[in-house]
């Protein structure tokens, strides 16, 4: 209990120093910091200390298998397969108290404080949808866009588990889009195929996340943004399309982990984007395998892979992520970058956050330590 107090503390005086101005011989007031500790409180209600339910609303442009003995919140009933048009629903998941950070082991037969579970599926409309958003109680809401390869269970799931991690209040939104290879056990051994179908699919999504981004935006929310691997190909365009239909920001933080995206285009709509978002954090590694193949694949650098950029805050995690079995691309949902990212959807300023030093290279910002 006194080493949760002592973060807390932590956690609320870096708050109150980033809220101050540079001046430091300025002490924060006690009723500012007693304003900050009664925001922190009012903001971190979700107990830890049981199994929880939680809804995970969604859109998607998966198509649909219909039949009455498929599960609807499942990858036979929402396929790897590309739709014209866009889905909604929400997805009850059961979330075991005693899961290990960062990981998903789901099992509808297993002991439920063990394991994720699938409890209820709800379709909704487009408008139901957008209800769902505008009547959370909490002002911020986060959308969530999964990567390559990601079928429809995994992209739940992992909504929920960031969800309950981050104690986040207010709703997780996520937009799962045709990810996945789509054949039996020879076309999921040929990721190079994979990698060009996904790549196509997501290609064909950008106008729907654009149409999402712009309805969230509508509803007077706070709206983050997060992002994994081959989902900054949809988010990142629908944003700097958006942007133009825009006069001021409409996100407050856009968060991109392990972005394949080609670094010359990044830096082609970087403009958009800054306008478009409050701040923009992107966590990078030179050592993300997956980052190396799509760079052979696409004959271009990746933006993943660190490289500095002016406005934005690079952020390397190799020191974190430097397993020698994996491909070092999926670290977005680990104990350390949730431990960042909780500190970020604060608003702490990054040089001000635990465990982020000043990086002396010239290919990031900052390095998260181990």
């Amino acid at each position: 209990m006194k080493k949760i107090l002592s973060v807390s503390f932590f956690v609320t005086t870096l708050i109150v120093q980033s809220c101050c101005t540079t001046n430091t011989n300025i002490i924060p007031k006690k009723a500012d910091a007693n304003a900050v500790k009664e925001y922190l409180n009012e903001r971190i209600n979700q107990p830890f200390d049981r199994t929880q339910t939680l809804p995970v609303v969604f859109a998607t442009n998966r198509r649909i298998v219909s039949g009455t003995s498929v599960p609807k919140c499942s990858n036979s009933y929402f396929s790897p397969n590309f739709n014209e048009g866009t889905s909604y629903g929400v997805c009850d998941i059961s979330v075991p108290m005693k899961h290990e950070i960062g990981t998903l082991d789901s099992n509808q037969d297993g002991d439920s404080n063990q394991y994720f579970k699938f409890t209820d599926f709800t379709p909704i409309t487009s408008t139901q949808w957008i209800e769902k958003v505008k009547n959370s109680k909490h002002d911020e809401v986060i959308l969530f866009v999964h990567g390559f390869n990601v079928l429809f269970e995994e992209a739940v799931l992992r909504a929920a588990q960031m969800k309950y991690d981050l104690k986040f209040p207010g709703e997780i939104v996520l937009y799962t889009w045709p990810a996945g290879p789509t054949g039996g056990i020879f076309e999921k051994l040929n990721i190079n195929g994979t990698y060009k179908a996904n790549q196509q699919n997501a290609k064909g999504t950008i106008p729907m996340v654009k149409q999402i981004l712009r309805d969230i935006s509508s509803t007077g929310k706070k709206v983050h943004v997060i992002v994994h691997s081959m989902g900054h190909q949809i988010v990142l365009p629908a944003i700097s399309e958006l942007s133009k239909e825009k006069p001021d920001s409409f996100i407050e933080e856009l968060i991109l982990n392990a972005p394949d995206f080609p670094t010359t285009e990044f830096h082609s709509i970087k403009g958009n984007l800054k306008k478009a978002s409050k701040r923009i954090t992107v966590y990078c590694s030179p050592g993300d395998k997956a980052l190396v193949a799509s760079r052979q694949v696409n004959e271009n650098e990746r933006i993943g892979s660190c490289e500095k950029i002016s406005g934005v805050d690079m952020i390397n995690v190799n020191e974190v992520d430097d397993s020698l079995i994996g491909l070092n691309h999926g670290y977005y949902s680990s104990r350390q970058i949730l431990t960042d990212l909780y500190q970020l959807l604060l608003g702490v300023d990054a040089q001000r956050r635990l465990f982020i030093r000043n990086s002396p290279s010239s290919k990031e910002d900052y390095i998260l330590r181990k």
